[in-house]
């Protein structure tokens, strides 16, 4: 493929219809907490309910009546995941086994289940940034009280469901709603392609672990969501190499956004408005272009993590590049891996039997 298709590739953009929707639905949901809890003086408890709220990315091509009754279930599972990062976060052997863990069974719900995009990400995320923030300062961690902060997520999930099923009080709303196909029943299928991609994300998340032990990494949930983000959507491998040359060049754009926030960290409602606006774009820009998504996200989560501090905003930039290129290179790896196997496999078979002594 030429330099110049690939660049097309990498900035193709085609709008889904509709997708203003459920960009506003997450907008409302994420910035929905921040706004209550700025206007009582505690804006950094609201962004942190603002992770809970990340439930409402969740499938958001199913009609409400599908989602309400499908999404306490995810909910529960990002309530686990973050009880999971609190308890192991204080120890970096746990804490790298524990988010291993999270990381391989979300990717395999996520697949068995046809839950779709984000998948294990936000998961991963939470678990990573609650064991992070309640970590003792001793270990470099926030001191949070892990109470406070399992309360604070479930508060924010029940907002995210909330914003997703009051809708169905208007008649309007329900009627709109019952003409679209839904099942609320959960379908478990585990076909040949869910299973090529989970054993390549596998293989990826241990070896990541395994990395970012080595190089001495705390923060393995950023590497890991770099690893899911490239392998968890199809086993095609050229939308594989895609997609991590869009993680890589997405997340350094978002990088360089972030680094605006340190001439100027907004604070209050505006910091609450710049999170909803960045969470838009990302719903918007999910299902058209992974690349456009990294850029707005990026600083989004950086400023969530962060909770409106600029020496925590500092701290956490230069490390996410990083963090990113790791859990890129071993995707990379495994990628490159599965390729070369499958070139020996066809040149195997291509290979003319010859018979002895003919």
């Amino acid at each position: 493929m030429s330099a110049s298709r690939i660049a097309r590739a990498l900035v193709d953009f085609a709008p889904v219809s509709g997708a203003w929707v459920p960009a506003t639905q997450a907008a409302i949901a994420i910035a929905g907490p921040p706004a209550v809890f700025a206007a009582l003086g505690q804006l950094r408890l609201g962004l942190l309910a603002s992770f809970g709220a990340l439930i409402v990315l969740y499938l958001s091509g199913k009609s409400r009546r599908e989602r309400a009754a499908k999404l306490p279930v995810i909910a529960v599972g990002f309530l686990v995941g973050t009880v999971i990062g609190i308890s192991t976060g204080s120890s970096l052997p746990t804490s790298l086994l524990a988010m291993s863990i999270v990381a391989v069974v979300f990717s395999y719900v996520s697949l068995t289940f046809s839950v779709g995009p984000p998948g294990a990400i936000f998961p991963v995320l939470t678990a990573g940034s609650m064991g992070q923030l309640t970590a003792p300062v001793s270990m470099g961690g926030g001191g949070v009280d892990p109470l406070l902060v399992i309360s604070v997520v479930a508060l924010g999930v029940v907002t995210g469901y909330v914003v997703i099923v009051a809708p169905l009080a208007l008649t309007r709303v329900r009627a709109d709603d019952a003409k679209l196909p839904h099942d609320y029943r959960w379908t478990y299928s585990w076909e040949p392609d869910s299973a090529r991609i989970f054993a390549r994300l596998t293989v990826a998340v241990v070896l990541a672990v395994l990395v970012s032990a080595w190089l001495g990494l705390h923060h393995v949930g950023w590497v890991l969501l770099a690893v899911i983000g490239i392998l968890q959507k199809d086993s095609d491998l050229h939308l594989g190499t895609l997609r991590m040359a869009q993680r890589i060049i997405g997340t350094a754009l978002g990088v360089c956004i972030a680094l605006v926030f340190m001439l100027w960290m907004p604070e209050g409602f505006a910091l609450v408005a710049v999170v909803g606006g960045l969470v838009f774009g990302f719903v918007f820009f999910l299902r058209s272009n992974l690349m456009f998504a990294l850029m707005v996200v990026t600083p989004m989560a950086l400023l969530l993590v962060a909770g409106g501090s600029r020496p925590l905003l500092e701290a956490s930039i230069g490390t996410r590049i990083i963090d990113t290129v790791v859990g890129g290179a071993v995707a990379g790896v495994v990628l490159c891996t599965v390729a070369v196997s499958r070139r020996w496999k066809l040149s195997g078979d291509r290979r003319p039997n010859v018979k002895k002594g003919v």
